[in-house]
């Protein structure tokens, strides 16, 4: 039986959840309109990415 993928989402230090999927960990981290380094970890996975302030706003408006 295969493992299921499991990817870790962190915002600076803070684990934001597990999730299934790389789309469905990504999604949640746009909609979380939290700003700073996003990490996603999965096994033999890794994405990081950095979200501004100015970023959030724009999408507010």
């Amino acid at each position: 039986m295969m493992k299921e993928n499991i990817y870790t989402l962190f915002v600076g230090f803070l684990k934001l959840g597990e999730f299934k999927s790389i789309l469905e960990a990504k999604q949640f981290a746009r909609s979380s309109n939290l700003t700073g380094a996003f990490n996603l970890i999965g096994e033999h996975y890794r994405d990081s990415w950095y979200v501004f302030k100015a970023e959030i706003e724009d999408n507010e408006n």
